[in-house]
């Protein structure tokens, strides 16, 4: 009897020994009346989906680089999975929309093509109560979660002022003839537009539009074409060249130092959007050899940075609504260089990316 009670005591103590091992192993207690699951729900990963154009041009190109960088940190930061997807046209941004409602992504971030071609896949994501965050192109009569972009009126309204102010003279004894080049169809080149017909004086006067895809060479190519085939009349007229982006700028500024034509040429002013390095690098030489003043208003492909960041937001349990402006700045040749020692100019171009 006293054997088989030491026999039971030793299978005892073993038993508490290797449960003890057990408790170590797995980093903590082991409740035994719960031992088949755990408590609570499991906890799932999100996953945001980011969604662009693919690179075009410059622009697009930076864009992407900063978007991609973007969502890796904030994935990093905030836990979540990504997606993301670029596309050569709306129809195809349409079907990633498809395939995103599909894998049942829990917020994604749009940049439209075309707001108008992508209403009915935005409007099918907010279908299936997903929050969408539609950056930079806005999708007209129709209300996402947020819009983040730049703030394209003030822009317009801002380069209007700044000609009213440099044809002051010219401007109290008649008219001052101007070019437009635009971007294309989506919103943002027609809110720079409306913007600038609020502030600039009713003396000026748009001759032509163009619409140039926001590309450098067929910019050139239409300053060629205009150049070259109106009459000196109307060629010696201009005084300005409004453009909606740096790129269109340096396309229009080749056209004017290649023309060998009869006209005498009287620009005396290039306006941008963007705050290029490659454009800011123009402005004194372009100043000195050719009496050629430029401005540009800073529109910086790291901002859709600040879009993927509202993505994570939302994703954390952040409340992200709204219509969200990020602030433009005016850069001309008395602050470029001031400009350069931005944290802005910085993230975009030491950064790395």
């Amino acid at each position: 009897m006293k054997k088989l009670f030491a026999l039971l005591l030793t299978l005892t103590m073993v038993l508490s020994i290797a449960g003890c091992s057990t408790v170590e192993e797995t980093g903590g207690a082991v409740d035994d009346t719960n031992s088949e699951a755990p408590e609570g729900p499991v906890e799932t990963v999100k996953t945001l989906g980011v969604v662009m154009p693919n690179a075009t041009h410059g622009f697009l190109g930076e864009s992407i680089k900063h978007a991609e960088a973007a969502t890796k940190v904030f994935a990093e930061q905030y836990g979540f999975e990504y997606k993301f997807l670029t596309s050569a046209e709306a129809s195809e941004q349409n079907n990633q929309l498809d395939t995103l409602i599909n894998e049942k992504v829990d917020c994604i971030v749009l940049w439209p093509h075309n707001g108008d071609e992508l209403r009915s896949g935005a409007q099918k994501v907010t279908e299936a109560g997903i929050p969408l965050i539609v950056y930079d192109r806005l999708i007209t009569g129709f209300t996402p979660t947020a819009e983040v972009m730049g703030d394209n009126v003030t822009i317009g309204q801002e380069t209007g002022k700044y000609l009213n102010e440099y044809f002051k003279d010219q401007l109290a004894t008649g008219e001052v003839h101007i070019l437009e080049f635009k971007g294309d169809n989506s919103t943002v080149p027609q809110q720079r537009s409306d913007g600038f017909a609020e502030t600039a004086d009713e003396k000026i006067v748009v001759v032509q539009q163009f619409s140039t895809d926001w590309q450098r060479a067929k910019a050139q190519e239409q300053m060629e074409t205009f150049l070259n085939t109106s009459s000196t009349d109307d060629v010696e007229k201009i005084q300005a060249v409004f453009t909606h982006d740096d790129e269109v700028v340096l396309g229009v500024l080749d056209a004017i130092i290649a023309y060998k034509g009869n006209a005498k040429l009287n620009i005396k002013l290039l306006t941008g959007v963007g705050g290029r390095r490659e454009n800011l690098d123009t402005f004194k030489p372009y100043k000195d050899d050719y009496a050629l003043d430029q401005v540009t208003y800073l529109f910086s492909p790291t901002m859709v940075r600040d879009a993927v960041e509202y993505g994570a937001k939302i994703l954390n349990g952040e409340s992200v609504s709204g219509l969200i402006l990020i602030d433009t700045l005016e850069i001309d040749l008395s602050n470029e260089q001031e400009f350069r020692n931005s944290d802005i100019y910085k993230i975009r171009y030491d950064s790395g990316i």
